[in-house]
């Protein structure tokens, strides 16, 4: 009877390993794939075409290798954990992190990380602790550490060798926004110097670990990496690897008998290189320059974080809400700089911008986690000798410890992206996996508490995992109708750019970004609708109607989805600014919403001259209505808020503009045509100043000097429709109908619906003067905020 017992034990048990190997194979794979792909995956049918959907990827493959290791576990019958003392920082971290996403200033893009920074988002966050206890208690050999950095290593490898194709104009992508040679599959091309450089400690580790082939290799592979490194030359990346290489050498230099003969001379050359191009800013001739990438100031951010954790000390702003910080605190001095309608995403330092964020709080637990690290590191290296049986235990957490130490430096200097934040991730984890002796284990039985407990996890798991990528599905199908919207408004089909922004609202109505581009459509679908003359007015007067309902309607629900967004409230201004006089109030929702926008962004000039162009408006209607005393008034506030606009911005042309419209009102046209010509002197080069000269001009019938100033405008920018616009009736006012058509004709190729325009051309070919039978449409005269759609 023990026997048969005994049997039947053994032909379970037979049953089970190869089901508990299987799951684990799976949990495995999927692991390393995440690890391969993560750095090079990229789509094109989304308008963020790298980190969103290197999250999605991310997600999809975490869910199966989490199912897979808790499968496992049950089919095991055996419950380990690396019970590591980094488990309690990072648990603390998630924990901060996601108080501070319950209040932030934006709960739904710090949950999702879009459309803010999808690196920062607390799911993102989520996901990553997922994977650190996936690696730290699925790989428990040390081989399959090393694999697990290999294929980081290779993943690296086919980027570098991507990138130097694309850095020699050798496209071997079909889609336009790849050719570039910047475009890579990291981020920036700096982000991606940091990335390649992060990677040299491991390269090196490794190929002293390994045999001819695999080495050989591995130096080819860092020579392709130094090669990148050197044709980006990226001050910060060449710091990462000072720190890096330093790491090795003193290490080395600790083992110089047993080690140190082959890694000290590695990282010395290494080091040697990096100092030479930091010290002599050394730049290889006759290479294509790089663009420059912008950020703010350490010194910006830094006055910018001091600001915000007086307003939100303890959990900051919320994750990845740094553009909402900078709208809010961002120097007077920025508007000096062709950068000062710029709103930036990230800081100038991970680490600033997670003070800003995450808060007090936030910055504490996340350097918790950092001092873990270090000390459990040092500490491995110090116990661990090269000179024993664990010999790969001390070279694979030389390597990851080097490693880390230029993540870390990094994150003073740079944000950080996905892929940046991948190697944060692994080599956190790669550590912890690395020390087995903090491993406890449960045997399960069926009907165990743990084997419950674990079967009650598994539910919880599955019903989770399928439930944010159900959601996170409708989301990306809602983005890519988002993005292929935005490509039909750009090839002037506003309709179907419509047809796909409402079926990207339908799948995501959470997302203010849709909502607040649809409402600009319904605006330019309104406008070309009261250029048509074939309908009839009831016709067009009901559609008019329903148009202005659905834009009014879109920003209001964009802003109170958002209401700490500064673009919500400039869009849901300017909608209300473009109906004044058609919906009654109009000119009030649009003082409010602007008035709003300034105290998100109290530095911005634009929104104060939408302010004061508001107020001209509401006088316009004051005469209209005969109120003289309400004309006066409202011009007075008017001009008060383009002084505003110009002493925040002393060279902005469009409140200046305004405030020579004011003296056109008045009748004081000399002093208007004189203020804009002393601004023509400091602003040669502007080209909207030009337009706005040349219109003056030609409203007050000096044809020959609006041709002029019209002329100047078109040479700037041979696609400006509006100055074409008006020097194609400067011209018809001289006789001159040749070039008039030749103007309007330019107009047409790029607004080849414009009814008015089709007119305007019937007119001249027939000799007859251009807006004859037309009612002209006075282009806007107005600075564009970086909010408003482009074609």
């Amino acid at each position: 009877m023990m026997d048969e017992t005994q049997n039947l034990k053994k032909d379970k048990e037979k049953l089970i390993i190869p089901k508990a190997n299987f799951r684990d194979k799976i949990a495995k794979i999927s692991i390393y794939l995440l690890v391969f792909l993560v750095p090079i995956f990229f789509l094109p049918w989304t308008l963020n075409p790298l980190d969103f959907n290197k999250q999605i990827l991310f997600l999809l493959l975490i869910f199966v290798a989490l199912i897979s290791w808790i499968l496992k576990i049950l089919a095991s019958g055996k419950f380990e954990i690396n019970l590591s003392f980094l488990n309690i920082p990072v648990l603390i971290f998630l924990l901060v992190y996601g108080l501070s996403t319950i209040f932030s200033l934006s709960s739904y893009g710090s949950f999702w990380g879009w459309p803010l920074n999808i690196s920062a988002g607390f799911l993102t966050l989520l996901f990553f602790v997922f994977l650190y206890f996936i690696i730290t208690n699925l790989l428990t050999k040390k081989r399959e550490i090393f694999w697990l950095l290999f294929v980081l290593i290779l993943s690296g490898f086919s980027v570098a060798i991507f990138t130097i194709l694309q850095f020699f104009s050798k496209f071997i992508l079909p889609w336009d926004f790849t050719k570039s040679i910047s475009f890579n599959s990291i981020g920036t091309i700096y982000s991606l110097s940091l990335f390649l450089a992060a990677l040299l400690p491991l390269i090196i580790v490794l190929a002293l670990m390994t045999k001819k082939l695999v080495r050989f290799f591995l130096f080819l592979v860092a020579i392709i990496i130094l090669v990148n490194l050197v044709l980006i030359n990226f001050g910060t990346a060449w710091i990462v690897l000072v720190g890096e290489t330093a790491i090795l050498f003193v290490f080395g230099i600790l083992n110089l008998k047993t080690t140190g003969s082959q890694i000290v001379p590695l990282s010395m050359t290494l080091l040697v290189i990096a100092l030479f191009f930091i010290i002599l800013r050394f730049t290889l001739p006759g290479f294509p320059q790089l663009p420059p990438e912008i950020l703010p100031s350490q010194k910006t951010e830094i006055n910018i974080a001091k600001n915000s954790l007086l307003a939100k000390p303890v959990f900051g702003t919320g994750p990845g809400t740094f553009v909402y910080d900078y709208s809010k605190f961002k120097p007077k001095d920025i508007n000096q700089t062709v950068f000062w309608n710029v709103r930036f995403g990230a800081g100038a330092s991970e680490i600033l911008d997670k003070v800003i964020t995450t808060g007090v709080l936030g910055i504490l637990s996340f350097l918790f986690i950092l001092g873990s690290f270090f000390w459990m590191g040092f500490k491995h290296l110090k116990e661990k000798s090269p000179a024993t049986k664990d010999d790969s235990a001390w070279f694979l957490g030389l390597g990851i410890v080097s490693s880390f130490f230029g993540i870390f430096l990094g994150q003073f200097l740079y944000p950080w992206n996905f892929s940046l934040t991948l190697i944060f991730w692994l080599m956190l984890s790669g550590l912890v996996a690395l020390d087995r002796r903090k491993i406890k284990a449960w045997e399960m039985q069926s009907s165990s508490k743990v084997s419950v407990g674990a079967s009650l996890v598994l539910v919880l798991v599955l019903i989770f995992g399928i439930g944010i990528l159900l959601v996170g599905a409708q989301k990306y199908y809602a983005e890519v109708k988002y993005f292929t919207g935005l490509q039909a408004f750009g090839a002037n089909n506003p309709d179907l750019a419509i047809q796909n922004l409402e079926k990207a609202i339908n799948f995501n109505p959470n997302l203010d970004i849709y909502w607040r581009d649809v409402s600009q459509l319904y605006l330019v679908k309104l406008n070309n609708l009261l250029r048509q003359k074939d309908l009839p007015q009831e016709t067009i007067a009901a559609q008019a109607q329903n148009l202005i309902v659905l834009a009014v309607n879109s920003t209001k629900q964009a802003t109170d989805l958002e209401p700490e967004n500064v673009a919500n409230w400039n869009i849901r201004g300017f909608t209300y600014w473009n109906i004044i006089g058609i919906l009654p109030g109009a000119e009030d929702w649009a003082l409010n919403s602007y008035q709003r926008a300034a105290e998100l962004e109290p530095t911005n000039p634009y929104i104060f001259t939408e302010i004061g162009r508001t107020y001209l408006s509401k006088s316009d209607l004051a005469v209209q209505e005969k109120k003289e005393a309400e004309q006066k008034v409202n011009l007075d506030l008017a001009s008060q808020n383009f002084q505003k606009a110009l002493a925040l911005k002393s060279d902005y042309a469009p409140a200046h503009f305004q405030i020579a419209m004011i003296y056109v009102r008045e009748g004081k046209i000399k002093e208007a045509i004189d203020k804009l010509e002393t601004l023509k002197q400091t602003a040669p080069s502007d080209v909207g100043l030009a337009f706005q000269l040349g219109v003056i001009y030609y409203n007050d019938n000096q044809f020959g000097k609006a041709k002029g100033e019209l002329e100047r405008a078109v040479r700037l920018d041979e696609n400006y429709s509006n100055a074409r616009y008006f020097l194609g009736l400067a011209y018809d006012q001289e006789g001159n109908k040749q070039e008039a058509i030749l103007q309007f004709e330019k107009i047409e190729k790029s607004n080849p619906g414009n009814e008015e325009i089709k007119k305007i051309l019937s007119n001249l070919r027939a000799g007859k003067s251009a807006l004859e039978g037309v009612l002209p449409v006075q282009p806007p005269i107005e600075e564009k905020p970086p909010e408003r759609l482009e074609k």
